[in-house]
C-alpha cells in the first residue's frame, strides 16, 4: 500500500519532533540528518506495497545512525504510526473483510 503525502508529512513531524528531543547531537548533525530523513520519506511516496516492517527495516539499514540518537521509544512509536496509516485504509478493511467471509 502506497503512503500519501499527508501521511508522509505527519512522518516528516514526528522525526522532527524526536530529533528536536534528542539531546547529543548538534546543530550541523540535525541538519545532515533532517536532510536523510526527507530524502527516505520521499522514497517511500514511490512505493506502492509498503508495509510497517519493510519500511522499518530499510529504515535500519539507511537510517542508522540518525535512529541512534533519538529517543528509545521512537522506533516503536514511528511503527505504531506506521501500522496505523498503513492498515486504516480503506482497500486494505474491504479485502481483510473479504478474506474472513
Amino acid at each position: 500500500m502506497k503512503l500519501k503525502d499527508a501521511d508522509v508529512k505527519n512522518l516528516t513531524d514526528l522525526f522532527e519532533e524526536a530529533l528536536n528531543r534528542a539531546q547529543r547531537v548538534d546543530k550541523q548533525q540535525k541538519i545532515k540528518f533532517r536532510k536523510k530523513i526527507r530524502n527516505e520519506l520521499f522514497s517511500l511516496m514511490a512505493w506502492e506495497l509498503a508495509t510497517p516492517a519493510g519500511i522499518i527495516s530499510r529504515w535500519e539499514e539507511r537510517l542508522s545512525d540518525v535512529l541512534a540518537v533519538l529517543p528509545f521509544s521512537f522506533k516503536d512509536e514511528v511503527t505504531q504510526v506506521l501500522m496505523d496509516k498503513l492498515h486504516s485504509h480503506p482497500l486494505v478493511k474491504a479485502q481483510k473483510s473479504s478474506q474472513s467471509a
